[in-house]
């Protein structure tokens, strides 16, 4: 059986990332664009410095002002593809581009050095990350591949039989027919590193709605790697919580076992997070307040001074926040439309008659859906399109979800 599934998966996986590299955009292929070098910098320069232990790249540039004794927060690392950001995609991305032999990147990649020294410098900066353009490109696509492979797998959960094949399916046709997916599975940026480990999360959850000590430890693992891929991977870690106190309200006898678990799962998550960013090594709490204020700091310069300059919608209260939301889903999350939006509260709607029957699976998807589109909705700043792809999985599975409880007539009998 387990051979099965793994050969099933792997075929799903092989036609994703065909798929994958079949609807993206190309507009992007050939050139660096904004934000795009300086990932790919920071990926090779992260690499040297955290797995062969080279120096801060750019620590001689720091103007005097801006020096810290942490090697963490000098040179490249103080930039906002340093230390703020989480580790994980530069080390996937350093250990790809090392492998193949791009191992060289320059400081003058990004602004804060460029600036001072010249134009010239930072166009001769990146020419020289050119070469790493299609590697780093086609990195994103396997994860976004990946990212359709869990989609079916998780819908296939619902339902054991052809209505779960039948969800997966439909969720692998929206997944790659959502305008969304297509116009950024082809960005060099971090957005879809995220985007397995929490739904490898999820299917873990809908395999084994009861939480035990091995379900603790597979779900702490997705949410270290979420959380360190991309901070709003943490509302797995809220999902986990969540999916844990309905497996005690279903079956009262679990609350010892849950605790366990969960405690299991956030000690994993927080050793993997701390792990996979050195800054937290000399004093995690200092380093997490640190990330956090920078974080702040630079959504209110984008909302502030950058969104002003571009005509970019700002959203700063909740009411702004669900407008701007709501305003994405037929232009970017719904493949179908109006018949999009229809599926998703059909889904909806199904999914929480289902969750209070006592459906396990149901409650599991519900309780993910819930929370990466209303954490989503809560935390938005901008209307950048790639903010929204958090909550799109959520939605293709909300999508998906009415076929996967689809059950057959009986036959008549004779």
């Amino acid at each position: 059986m387990v051979l099965k599934e793994l050969a099933l998966a792997a075929l799903v996986l092989a036609l994703a990332l065909w798929a994958a590299f079949a609807t993206r955009e190309r507009r992007h292929e050939g050139r660096l664009a904004s934000d795009e070098p300086e990932w790919i910098a920071i990926s090779i320069l992260h690499w040297q410095q955290f797995a062969l232990g080279e120096p801060p790249a750019g620590a001689e540039l720091d103007p005097p002002a801006e020096r810290s004794d942490n090697p963490w927060k000098q040179g490249v690392q103080r930039t906002t593809f340093g230390y703020m950001n989480p580790c994980a995609p530069k080390l996937v991305w350093g250990a790809a581009l090392a492998a193949a032999g791009h191992r060289s990147a320059s400081p003058y990649s990004f602004q804060i050095f460029a600036r001072p020294a010249g134009a010239q410098k930072q166009r001769e900066a990146w020419l020289e990350l050119a070469p790493a353009e299609p590697l780093a490109r086609r990195v994103v696509l396997v994860l976004c591949a990946l990212t359709a492979t869990l989609l079916v797998l998780c819908a296939r959960a619902l339902h054991p039989g052809w209505p779960g094949w039948l969800a997966g399916a439909a969720s692998f046709a929206l997944w790659f027919a959502t305008p969304l997916v297509q116009s950024t599975s082809n960005y060099i940026r971090t957005d879809y590193f995220m985007l397995p480990a929490c739904l490898a999360g999820l299917w873990v959850a809908l395999r084994w709605p009861r939480p035990s000590l091995a379900w603790g430890v597979a779900i702490g693992v997705a949410c270290g790697l979420s959380v360190a891929s991309k901070l709003n991977g943490g509302l797995l870690c809220v999902a986990a919580a969540v999916w844990c106190a309905l497996a005690v309200l279903r079956e009262r006898a679990q609350l010892r076992k849950a605790a366990l678990a969960l405690g299991v799962a956030a000690a994993l998550s927080i050793a993997i997070f701390i792990a996979l960013n050195p800054l937290l090594w000399s004093g995690p709490l200092e380093g997490v307040r640190d990330i956090l204020a920078r974080w702040d700091s630079l959504m209110a310069f984008f909302q502030d001074e950058h969104a002003p300059r571009t005509g970019v919608a700002v959203a700063r209260t909740l009411p702004e926040r669900l407008a701007l939301f709501a305003s994405s889903l037929p232009k970017w999350n719904f493949a179908l439309g109006a018949f999009s939006g229809v599926l998703a509260l059909v889904g909806l709607g199904w999914l929480a008659l289902r969750s209070v029957r006592g459906d396990a699976q149901a409650q599991v998807l519900l309780a993910f859906a819930l929370l990466f589109v209303a954490g989503t909705i809560l935390w938005l700043p901008l209307d950048w399109e790639r903010f929204y792809l958090t909550a799109t999985p959520a939605l293709v599975l909300l999508q998906a979800a009415p076929l996967a409880f689809v059950r057959p007539r009986p036959k008549p009998a004779p």
